[in-house]
């Protein structure tokens, strides 16, 4: 499966094919920042969560580093294929939609990660 690494050129960021044949304009890094609320977003993990030995966090919460996530995780061609859906657009947001959608598609991401399972308690 061809999947889509984040390529910074100047501040613009691009979905790129592995092979190159195919890419996508993101948008800014500092607008995808600015849409996902800021360098950092929290990852917030349940009790359960907490005796993963890989997880070193005494709170229960994981301070993920937005751009690092932003410009290293690689995406799905179904994933690519959705953001093309969307144009470059600011009417709604006052930033592109689809620098808005991948923002919102990181944080869901992000958000599963930390997961709270309802059928364990605290």
């Amino acid at each position: 499966m061809t999947r889509y690494e984040p390529v910074v050129e100047g501040d613009a960021l691009f979905l790129v094919a592995e092979d190159d044949a195919d890419r996508v304009e993101i948008g800014t890094v500092e607008d995808v920042v600015a849409a996902m609320g800021g360098d950092t977003h929290p990852i917030e993990y349940d009790q359960k969560q907490r005796k993963q030995p890989w997880l070193d966090t005494d709170d229960g919460v994981l301070e993920i580093d937005v751009r690092e996530t932003v410009t290293t995780l690689p995406h799905t061609p179904e994933t690519v294929a959705e953001l093309r859906d969307y144009d470059m657009g600011t009417e709604r947001y006052g930033l592109p939609r689809r620098t808005v959608e991948f923002a919102n598609e990181l944080v869901d991401i992000l958000e599963q990660q930390g997961k709270h399972d309802p059928e364990t308690p605290e």
